[in-house]
Order: structure tokens, then C-alpha cells, then sequence
């Protein structure tokens, strides 16, 4: 069955955080991408050196058929539902295919990332007090996830872009899981009830040519195993605005922390006597 796009999905992604575009990407699509992208769990291992590996990033820069990707990103039955979710200025082209990635199953283990928010108060934002005036917005931030293959690996906290953390969630984010030397089994158990501990938890289950967009400033997760093949498009749909704001972040300390680190300096900094007073002190 065909996407169809409704109103409610809108007020889904700003309440919740996060919405499912199911079957979004035509059949023909997904044969294309998944043969341009067949390589790219190889490429992952070789490239980071590690079995382990579940990136590949930006998908630009490695020896991989575009053309299946460039017409993912100008879908147009995509495009005009992230418009309607967000607004027509966020677009998935909007950087080319810079910074498009690729998430593949592990090879050997299963792995799970900690619960995180992407960028919280302690990421040195570029303007605290800009920060905190978009980062609940919904309009501001977004990320993408867009399976090629059957995908049950991310888990989200509906409602937490809305808000900061509540009683038990940086506790859920912080407990024990098995030891990485632990069996396959119990990494998979053990990571598994790691992602059910947080409060009010959600899976994301998808099907190939599934799309799911979501808020990155609330909690989120990523449970991988080995034998499920994972073949996922990471992206986002950035305004000129959002992409000026990575840029300021990426780009070290904005004038405005500039200013303070100088004054911190300057109030540190010893005062030189005058040569008058100097000149006095001798006669």
C-alpha cells in the first residue's frame, strides 16, 4: 500500500516527537538503493578498522553509486511530506549527500548505544541563550532514519523534545549493562532490558522503505545485532538556519562566548602599574 500522507501525522511529530512514514519509498527505490549500498558494511569495517562497526559517514565520500541516493533525497512524495510535517524550507537535499550516512549491523556482537539526547546544555552550544530558546522547538532540529531492510534498532522517549529530563530517565540512562567480553546472549538480553529500563520507552519497528523522522534533542537509542542485516539511511531535512547553527557549533565558541572567555581573562589578568606611580615609588 502506497504512502498516504494525513494531518494528524503533524500533530503526531509534535507531540511525540517522532512520526513513521510507512512504505514511503517505492519498491523500485529500495532495489536500487540496496544495490548501490551493498558494499558499504564492508567499506564500514575497513575504513574504522573494527568488525564492530555500525557507520558509514558521509556516504559521499566513498567509492558508492550515488545516483539511487540523489533520487532517495528528491523523492518527491517524500520531500512534500516533510514539508508538511516541518515547512518547505527543510530539505533533504539541502547539503547534497554531505552529510547522509549509513547504519550497518555489527559483525560479531550484538551492540547498544547509551540513552542520549544529541545536544543538551553541555554540548558548549554556540548561544546559551539561543539554545535555549530552539531547543524545544520542533521546527529547529530533525534526523532520519530510513530502512533498507527490516529495522528494530531504535528506540525513542515520546514527548521528551518538549521538555527536560524527568524523575528516572538520567537514572535509566546510566544503568549497568553486561560486560563487553559477556556472551552473545546475554549482550542481546542484557542490552535489550537496558533499552526497556527508561520510562515511557518506545521501538520504532520499521519495514524496508519505512521512514521514520524524529527529534534528536529527546532521548533516543540505537540496539544492533548481528544477525539481522541492517542497511539504514541516516539524514536529516536542514533549514539555511539549522545549517548556520551546525556550522557556528562545529566551528568552536560563537562572539558571544568569545566575549565572556575574554573577560574571565581580564579580570584574571594582573593590573600594570602606571609609569606615573612608578616614577613616584622611586623619588
Amino acid at each position: 500500500m502506497a504512502f498516504e500522507y494525513c494531518d494528524s501525522m503533524r500533530h503526531h511529530y509534535y507531540k511525540e516527537g517522532y512520526i513513521i512514514f510507512r512504505d514511503i519509498l517505492p519498491p523500485s527505490l529500495i532495489k536500487d538503493l540496496r544495490h548501490a549500498a551493498r558494499d558499504v558494511p564492508r567499506i564500514a569495517r575497513e575504513i574504522h578498522k573494527d568488525p564492530q562497526a555500525q557507520r558509514l559517514q558521509p556516504v559521499c565520500n566513498y567509492d558508492i553509486d550515488l545516483k539511487s541516493f540523489e533520487d532517495y533525497s528528491q523523492l518527491p512524495v517524500l520531500v512534500e511530506a516533510i514539508g508538511k510535517i516541518l515547512t518547505p524550507e527543510h530539505l533533504l537535499g539541502r547539503t547534497g549527500l554531505g552529510r547522509m550516512g549509513l547504519f550497518v549491523e555489527p559483525l560479531n556482537k550484538p551492540y547498544c548505544t547509551d540513552w542520549h539526547r544529541d545536544i543538551t546544555e553541555g554540548s558548549n552550544p554556540p548561544d546559551d541563550e539561543e539554545f535555549e530558546r530552539i531547543r524545544y522547538d520542533p521546527l529547529w532540529f530533525n534526523q532520519i532514519n530510513c530502512p533498507l531492510y527490516e529495522d528494530n534498532c531504535t528506540w525513542l522517549v515520546p514527548g521528551s523534545h518538549l521538555r527536560s529530563n524527568i524523575e528516572g530517565e538520567k537514572e535509566a540512562s546510566g544503568s549497568p549493562r553486561p560486560d563487553k567480553d559477556a556472551s552473545y546472549e546475554e549482550l542481546e538480553r542484557g542490552n535489550l532490558a537496558y533499552c526497556r529500563g527508561m520510562p515511557n520507552a518506545v521501538r520504532a519497528c520499521m519495514d524496508a522503505g519505512d521512514l521514520v523522522l524524529y527529534q534528536p534533542l529527546g532521548w533516543h537509542i540505537g540496539n544492533y545485532l548481528p544477525d539481522q542485516q541492517r542497511l539504514t539511511i541516516h539524514d536529516y531535512a536542514p533549514t539555511e538556519f539549522l545549517l548556520d547553527w551546525y556550522e557556528r557549533w562545529q566551528g568552536g565558541a560563537s562572539p558571544g562566548k568569545k566575549k565572556k572567555e575574554e573577560k574571565k581573562k581580564a579580570k584574571a589578568k594582573p593590573k600594570k602599574k602606571s609609569k606615573a606611580k612608578a616614577v613616584k615609588k622611586k623619588s
